[in-house]
């Protein structure tokens, strides 16, 4: 069977340990959440970026995450804060919880995996793991605004690929000295799939002696705004409403971010 593939494992995973600034998407959809109503499922949470400030501003807020890596840095980080949240250790499109939501919000994770059926069945659990009424948010970063990820398409450069490792790159000092090092490529477009290949090297480095390295590859679908909004409504969703980059304003081609709002 089609499993997704994503790179949020081992070190990958660890360097996330710190990434706690939650930006406009966070205020956003914490805002989403206190309108459309509780309890809430971060579906796709990660190392907890969002949900534990959610859970901190007091949100009754579920986690749920395909990588057991992400979640044991989220359920590490959530000790220290002292917060015990409901994990859920799941791929989107086999979602099974205990209990339905009024709101479920997946920030940065939909098209991540390379299997467009996936996403459609993920968007089919969602709607399933709503209640009469309740909203499913998310939003997608749109290749278009992004030039190398559009000029990939072209024959010349698909040609070229995969592209090479940097020689180096910058350093992640962690909280016990050492450092981790990223770099990331890209392996493979296919234009007729819409579907890009992507690596990411990880090199652990302590006083300039490299104690390990991972390689792991993580596969992007690309959509576009007219394909997601069919694949919603497929789904069961109504009421699809698009904004651009975490504004209450519509989506326009400029915008990096479409974030969509739909309701059952």
């Amino acid at each position: 069977m089609q499993r997704p593939q994503i790179w949020h494992y081992g070190l990958v995973a660890q360097s996330w340990a710190n990434a706690t600034e939650a930006g406009p998407e966070g205020t956003y959809y914490k805002k989403l959440i206190e309108t459309s109503g509780q309890p809430a499922l971060d579906l796709g949470c990660g190392s907890g970026r969002l949900l534990l400030n959610f859970l901190q501003a007091g949100l009754d807020v579920d986690g749920c995450d395909y990588s057991e890596d992400m979640l044991a840095v989220c359920q590490e980080r959530a000790a220290k804060h002292g917060l015990s949240p409901r994990l859920y250790a799941q791929a989107m499109h086999e979602l099974d919880l205990p209990q339905r939501y009024k709101t479920i919000i997946a920030c940065g994770v939909i098209g991540l995996g390379g299997e467009h059926r996936l996403t459609m069945q993920a968007m089919q659990r969602c709607h399933e793991h709503l209640r009469s009424g309740g909203t499913f948010a998310f939003n997608y970063a749109v290749r278009w605004n992004d030039p190398p990820a559009w000029l990939a398409r072209l024959p010349e450069y698909r040609r070229a690929e995969p592209q090479e490792w940097p020689a180096s790159s910058e350093r992640q000092r962690l909280a016990d000295g050492m450092e981790l090092e990223m770099a990331a490529r890209t392996l493979k477009t296919d234009p007729l799939e819409n579907v890009a290949t992507r690596q990411m090297r990880v090199r652990l480095w302590h006083e300039e002696n490299l104690i390990k390295e991972e390689v792991h590859t993580q596969m992007v679908e690309d959509f576009t705004k007219n394909e997601l909004v069919l694949m919603l409504e497929r789904a069961g969703f109504s009421d699809i409403q698009i904004f651009g980059d975490f504004r209450d304003e519509p989506a326009t081609a400029d915008h990096h971010d479409l974030v969509f709002i739909c309701r059952k």
